[in-house]
C-alpha cells in the first residue's frame, strides 16, 4: 500500500509515486507525511497550506499566495461537543430590526416572520434581544432567556410593530451591541435586518463598522441582512467584516425567514471557535490576509489571523499574500505554522499546517510561470476578484472620486495574475472588468448581488435556500 507524500515546495498531499519522488503538480520535492491528515493528538480539524509558484526571481522583492485550507467534520467527537441536553452550547440572539417607512409592507411583515420563526430554534437557555430602530432606537425586548412566556411577549410585541420615519441604523446596531453583551452566551450573535440608507444620527460607513469590530472584540458575531434595492451594500458588507459575520443581500422579502434561521441555525452548529492561524514566516517576510473579515498581527516573524468560529461541515479557504525580500539565487525560505482552536466543549485543540517553500533562481532563468501550481493558483483567482470587488465597492462609497483610481490599480493586479494562469484567462478577465464596472455603475441590484457573491466566495456563505 502507497504511502501518502506531501510537497514541501507547493503543499500538495500525493500518493508515493514510483520511480523518482517529485511532485506531480510543481516538481518539488516530497517528503512522507507523518502526521496523518496535518492534526495532533485528538484535533478533528484539517489544516492544510498551499503555495502558488513555488519559484521566485532572484535579486527582486515578490509576492506569492497561500491558500491556507481549514476541512471540519460533519459532526464534532463526542468527547469534543457541548455538555448541554441541547446538543449544543447556549445561544444569544439579538435582533437589530429597521421598522422605517420604506420597510412598510412584505419586507417589516416577513422580518417580524423571521423573528417568530428564529424562536423554533432557541431552546431554554438560550436568550433572544429585540432592537428597533427607525428615526428612533427603541429596545423592545432585552434579551431575555427563552421560556414559554417570553415566547409569548415576543409574538406579541411584534404584532404592535409598524413602519414609521427614517432611519438611524448606526443608533439601532448600537444598541443591539450593547444589549447583546448583557447576556452573554457561548455564541453571541447580533443579526441586523435593513433596507435603507443611514440618515439620521452617525452615517460614515468606517466609523459604524468599528462599532461591529467592536461587538467581534467582546466576543459577539454581528451579521447583516440587506432587503431589497435600495439599502447601501458597502456600509452592511463592512459592518459583517468588521463583525465577523456574514452578509446576505435579500431582493425577495419572502426569502427573510430563510437566512435568518439559516444563520441561526449555522451559529448553533459550530466545530471550531476563535479559530486562530499562527503563520511562521522566514525573516523580513510579511503576510497579509486577502479579506479585511480576517485580521491579522504580525509580531516578528509569526503572524496570528483571527478566523472566528467554523461552522461544521464546512471547508474553509483562506488566501494570504506573502511578501518576501530579494534573496539571492540559491535561496529557499520556508513557511508552516499551525492553526488553534477550541472545541464546542471548551478543549484547547490545535493541528500542524505543512511546510511550503519558495526557493529563488537567477533572474536570468526566470519565466512568468516558473514553478506555477497551477490549482492553487486557479483557487486564488477568484479569491483575488472578490477582493477588488469589495475594494471597489468600499471606495465607491468612502470617495467617489478616489473610487476610480482605486478601481484601476486594483483591476491592475488583477490582469497581471490572470496572466500568470495564461493568455486565455488573460483575455476573460480583461472581459469581466469591463462588464463588472459597466453593472456596478448602472444597476444598483447588480452591485448588491455581486458584494454578495464576493462575500461567498471569500467566507464560503452557504445559500440557504439552495440547501434546502
Amino acid at each position: 500500500m502507497k504511502q501518502l507524500m506531501r510537497c514541501l515546495y507547493c503543499g500538495l498531499l500525493q500518493d508515493e509515486p514510483a520511480g523518482v519522488k517529485e511532485c506531480a503538480r510543481c516538481g518539488g520535492e516530497l517528503s512522507f507525511e507523518s502526521q496523518p491528515a496535518r492534526r495532533q493528538g485528538d484535533s478533528y480539524l484539517l489544516a492544510q497550506l498551499e503555495l502558488d509558484q513555488v519559484q521566485a526571481p532572484a535579486g527582486r522583492n515578490v509576492d506569492r499566495y497561500l491558500l491556507a485550507t481549514l476541512v471540519t467534520p460533519v459532526e464534532v467527537p463526542a468527547e469534543h461537543a457541548a455538555p448541554k441536553t441541547s446538543g449544543r452550547p447556549p445561544i444569544n440572539l439579538t435582533v437589530v430590526l429597521d421598522n422605517s417607512g420604506s420597510m412598510a409592507g412584505a419586507k417589516l411583515e416577513q422580518a417580524k416572520q423571521a423573528v417568530r420563526q428564529s424562536l423554533q430554534y432557541l431552546v431554554e437557555g438560550d436568550s433572544l434581544g429585540l432592537v428597533i430602530f427607525s428615526s428612533t432606537v427603541r429596545c423592545v425586548l432585552q434579551p431575555t432567556s427563552i421560556n414559554s412566556h417570553v415566547r409569548r411577549t415576543v409574538e406579541s410585541a411584534l404584532d404592535e410593530i409598524g413602519p414609521t420615519g427614517m432611519t438611524a441604523l448606526d443608533g439601532g446596531l448600537e444598541m443591539g451591541i450593547g444589549r447583546c453583551l448583557e447576556q452573554p452566551r457561548t455564541t453571541n450573535l447580533v443579526m441586523l435586518l435593513s433596507d435603507g440608507q443611514a440618515n439620521v444620527g452617525e452615517t460614515d460607513l468606517e466609523i459604524i463598522g468599528q462599532r461591529a469590530w467592536g461587538g467581534r472584540q467582546k466576543g459577539l458575531v454581528v451579521s447583516a441582512l440587506g432587503i431589497g434595492a435600495d439599502y447601501n451594500e458597502a456600509l452592511m458588507s463592512e459592518i459583517a467584516n468588521q463583525g465577523g459575520g456574514r452578509f446576505y443581500h435579500l431582493s425577495d422579502a419572502a426569502k427573510i425567514p430563510s437566512y435568518l434561521a439559516g444563520e441561526l441555525g449555522e451559529a448553533a452548529n459550530v466545530a471550531a471557535r476563535q479559530a486562530v492561524l499562527e503563520i511562521e514566516l522566514p525573516t523580513g517576510a510579511a503576510l497579509i490576509p486577502l479579506s479585511s473579515a480576517y485580521p491579522a498581527e504580525q509580531v516578528n516573524n509569526k503572524v496570528r489571523v483571527a478566523i472566528g468560529d467554523i461552522a461544521c461541515d464546512q471547508e474553509l479557504e483562506i488566501p494570504l499574500r506573502l511578501t518576501l525580500y530579494a534573496q539571492s539565487a540559491g535561496a529557499r525560505l520556508g513557511v508552516t505554522g499551525q492553526v488553534l482552536y477550541s472545541s464546542p466543549a471548551s478543549h484547547p485543540l490545535a493541528s500542524s499546517f505543512n511546510r511550503v517553500t519558495v526557493r529563488f533562481v537567477t533572474s536570468e532563468s526566470f519565466e512568468l510561470r516558473q514553478g506555477l501550481a497551477l490549482p492553487v493558483a486557479e483557487k486564488v483567482m477568484p479569491h483575488l476578484r472578490a477582493s477588488y470587488v469589495l475594494g471597489v465597492n468600499r471606495a465607491a462609497a468612502i470617495n467617489p472620486e478616489r473610487a476610480r483610481k482605486v478601481a484601476d490599480q486594483d483591476a491592475e493586479t488583477l490582469r497581471l495574475y490572470a496572466r500568470l494562469l495564461g493568455d486565455d484567462q488573460a483575455v476573460a478577465m480583461e472581459e469581466d472588468l469591463t462588464t463588472s464596472l459597466n453593472m456596478f455603475a448602472a444597476s444598483p441590484i447588480q452591485a448588491k448581488r455581486s458584494v454578495q457573491d464576493a462575500h461567498i466566495v471569500g467566507r464560503r456563505l452557504r445559500d440557504f435556500l439552495k440547501d434546502k
